[in-house]
C-alpha cells in the first residue's frame, strides 16, 4: 500500500510539471529554438526521456544522444580551461599581529 502511494505521489508531480510546462510552454521556450536549448530548460525538472521528448518534440533516443554530447563538451571545456590557466602556487600565511 506505502509503494502504491509512493508511485501515486510521483505521478501526480510529473502530471503536475508536464501540464506547468504545457501551459507555459511559449514562456518557457522563448528564445530557444534549438532541441539542446530547450533540454537545458527541461533538465532542472528530472522528467523522464519520454516526456523530455515529448514536450520538445523528439525522440528519447535523441534527448539521450543531446545529453551525452552536452556531457562530452563539458568535460572538454573543463580540461580545456584547466590547461589554460597557470598552476596555484600556494601563499604564504601572513604572520599573525599580537
Amino acid at each position: 500500500m506505502i509503494n502504491q502511494l509512493k508511485t501515486l505521489n510521483e505521478n501526480i508531480s510529473l502530471l503536475t510539471k508536464v501540464t506547468a510546462i504545457s501551459v507555459g510552454r511559449e514562456t518557457i521556450f522563448k528564445g530557444k529554438e534549438r532541441k539542446e536549448e530547450k533540454l537545458e530548460v527541461l533538465d532542472d525538472l528530472r522528467l523522464p526521456d519520454e516526456i523530455t521528448a515529448l514536450l520538445i518534440g523528439s525522440t528519447p533516443e535523441s534527448i539521450r544522444a543531446i545529453r551525452s554530447q552536452q556531457k562530452k563538451a563539458k568535460a572538454k571545456a573543463k580540461v580545456v580551461q584547466a590547461e589554460s590557466q597557470p598552476p596555484q602556487l600556494p601563499q604564504p600565511q601572513e604572520a599573525e599581529k599580537q
